[in-house]
């Protein structure tokens, strides 16, 4: 994405699931490129002491690098960790990443900085020097735009938080640097927050919006993502969005990385309950649920955004890794391929389907149906297949379930019933595809579909009793 290159009046979303942020840019089509979708990491130096050797650079295009502190005068609190703030933007521009540097958060020393941010933006001078500020620390250390996470401004300071947002835009835009700000994200795609009413169209028109955490049984759930991207895109062009993730969990606040290193298997959990990894439950996002968000993102939106990469596991289980390994794939194959793919989980685990397999890809016919490659899935839950080449009929059998069916036909015999299939079984590159739901539920799976993430979720459950023997 060339987001300092091409500047001045278009802006890009930044939503991290209660939150957003704009980058201005100028002339942008109607839809991001595949080649310019963009992969945020927030890096939190004040809130951890990781080696800078632990970032891949190659899996994002951006960095948020917080957090600056302000007060009410304006001024500003010596950068965090300023060698690490330097190495970090020389290695991030040696692989073409942007650094932004975030300013604000939700407090400083335990105490809300919404007052301080209040104070300051509604005098002219502190403004003035808290821009001046702003601007001395993307010149000394070569950023590429500054994050303004005011959290959040109100209705008696809306018109201070738009002169704010226009002053710092002024400065930043006339340097070719890029500006963000925190907002809400919206439980509907029609109202959001009274937060997010306080960003006034002319500051909307400067700024990132960003958000993380939703206050309930969940924490930033799939349908939150949704609604949330689906009420900014009411406000904004689709490619002016980044879709945000959490890498914690809530309310206990464990780090992802922290929750699999008690038990890998919670890398394909969304909750873990109060006692193996806190006094507190965990609602978090795992690998599957972040899989869904960045395929859901990579369609209706123009990028992904992760808070904290630091939080983030190594190796297979790495959060970020996956949702870069999407985004690559998302761009070899274009926009158009990519959405008419599917994904398989087997018991929350991904049941991947590769070219050297030669066993076949999942799809979704003309007519909307979920045809899954027989054999490999069927094997994966221990079911023999065997194909008979003359008739084309198809005998599917473990100790407690046989199924017959004929390529073609949509008859198929359960047990000593037979059904009629709404989609008949086929073949496709010399692999059998029959339609996900009938068969596996007659093998015991709970089967459920999820068309956001374009994913088939089989839960590979004891075969129901009624049907043993």
């Amino acid at each position: 994405m060339q987001i300092i290159k091409r500047m001045h009046r278009k802006w890009y979303v930044l939503l991290a699931v209660v939150a957003m942020t704009v980058f201005s840019l100028a002339n942008t089509p109607a839809m991001a490129a595949e080649e310019d979708y963009r992969v945020v990491g927030y890096y939190s130096a004040t809130s951890f002491d990781e080696s800078l050797e632990r970032l891949d650079m190659t899996q994002y295009t951006h960095i948020m690098y917080g957090f600056l502190k302000l007060q009410t005068d304006g001024s500003v609190l010596p950068v965090p960790k300023p060698e690490l703030l330097q190495q970090m933007v020389e290695k991030a521009h040696a692989a073409d990443v942007k650094v932004f540097a975030a300013v604000g958060g939700w407090s400083h020393q335990n105490k809300p900085l919404e007052p301080v941010f209040a104070v300051m933006a509604a005098d002219e001078e502190s403004r003035a020097r808290f821009v001046q500020a702003m601007t001395d620390i993307v010149i000394t250390y070569d950023l590429d735009g500054i994050e303004l996470d005011w959290e959040y401004p109100k209705e008696n300071t809306a018109d201070s938080y738009e002169m704010l947002v226009l002053e710092l835009a002024e400065a930043m835009h006339s340097r070719g640097k890029e500006l963000s700000a925190a907002v809400a994200g919206a439980t509907s795609a029609e109202e959001s927050s009274a937060v997010s009413k306080m960003i006034t169209p002319a500051a909307l028109a400067a700024l990132e919006i960003m958000a993380y955490d939703l206050h309930a049984t969940e924490h930033s759930p799939l349908w939150f993502a949704r609604t949330s991207v689906e009420y900014w895109r009411n406000q904004l062009p689709a490619n002016k969005i980044v879709l945000g993730m959490p890498l914690y969990a809530r309310p206990s606040w464990v780090q992802y990385r922290h929750l699999v290193e008690v038990d890998a298997e919670y890398a394909y959990c969304n909750y873990v309950a109060a006692g193996p990894v806190s006094k507190l439950d965990s609602s978090y996002n795992g690998l599957p649920l972040l899989h869904d968000k960045t395929v859901y993102a990579l369609q209706k939106t123009g990028g992904i955004m992760f808070f904290d990469i630091n939080e983030d596991a190594e190796g297979e289980l790495s959060a970020v890794t996956m949702a870069s390994e999407l985004v690559k794939e998302y761009q070899r194959q274009g926009k158009e391929k990519f959405e008419k793919q599917v994904w398989v989980y087997l018991d929350q685990h991904p049941l991947t389907f590769s070219d050297a397999d030669n066993l076949g890809q999942p799809f979704v016919d003309e007519n909307g149906r979920t045809l899954l490659p027989l054999r490999k899935v069927l094997e994966a839950i221990g079911v023999t297949v065997d194909y008979d080449g003359t008739t084309q009929s198809i005998t599917m059998q473990n100790q407690e379930q046989k199924i017959q069916l004929t390529i073609g036909s949509p008859e198929v015999m359960i047990g000593g019933n037979i059904e009629i299939l709404d989609c008949t079984p086929q073949i496709v590159g010399g692999r059998t595809y029959v339609p996900a739901r009938v068969i596996f539920e007659s093998f015991g799976c709970k089967v459920q579909w999820n068309g956001y993430g374009r994913s088939v979720y089989l839960e590979h459950t004891e075969f129901p009793s009624e049907q043993q023997g």
